[in-house]
This record gives structure tokens, sequence and C-alpha cells, in this order.
């Protein structure tokens, strides 16, 4: 990933990959077509991206007005989500925030849109010039 997301509550460890190749090729594996093997990749990206992006388009008031509840429900749907596609830094970041709201060490939202907005912006700029899309 091209940045460090620091949050003050949230534990995350940087050092994971940007992505997970064992579940990229697993999805890979389960595409038959013969003419573009990552024709399911490319879809599942696309509806990843679009659904995502509509669970943050409220973010900017779901920080200001620090509804922590609403914040985890959009973490962890994009979390799953990304997850399944193979982001794994995208994934455990967002893990990590969910977490750090359960546990209470993330109580100040205020300074979380960016490096939320931030992880998924790279995640996506990764995903897409590694497969094109």
């Amino acid at each position: 990933m091209s940045q460090e997301f620091d949050m003050p509550g949230v534990d995350f460890d940087p050092s994971i990959p940007a992505m997970d190749r064992e579940q990229i090729d697993m999805l890979l594996m389960v595409d038959d077509s013969e003419d573009d093997s990552t024709a399911l990749v490319r879809e599942l990206f696309d509806l990843f991206q679009g659904e995502s992006a509509d669970k943050l388009l409220s973010l900017d008031t779901v920080c200001a007005v620090n509804d922590t509840a609403e914040l985890r429900r959009i973490v962890h749907f994009i979390a799953g989500s990304a997850g399944n596609l193979g982001l794994a830094y995208l994934s455990g970041f967002y893990r990590s925030i969910e977490q750090a709201i359960d546990v209470g060490t993330l109580t100040d939202l205020s300074h979380c849109e960016a490096p939320i907005r931030n992880a998924f912006t790279d995640a996506c700029e990764a995903f897409s010039a590694e497969f094109g899309v």
C-alpha cells in the first residue's frame, strides 16, 4: 500500500500485503470462461467497488456526528467484501477499526474519514493496476 493508515485507538499491522494472492487465485479457478480468466474477478471487483462506494457516501456525516455504530456497519460490510475479493490490507485495516469500536478504544471519529477513504482508494487502485480493471 502506498501509505500507512494510523488511527488513534486502532491496532493494525501495516505489514499485511495489499492482496491475498491465494484468495484471488481461488476466484480465478472458479472462472471457467476460456476467453478471459479474469472475467469473474473483474465482475466481482466492479460490484465491490460500486457497493462499497455507496456505503462510503455517508462517511463524512457518520464521522462528523460520531456515530460509531454506523461506522462499524460500514467498515464491516466493506471488510467482508474486500476479504472475499482478496484485498487483504483493506480488509485487515477495516476489521481493526471494527475491533477498536467493539472494545471501546475508538470513540472519537473526527479523524477517521480520511484514512478510511484513503485505504479504500489505495486498495482499489492496487487491484485495478494488478488486473487492468
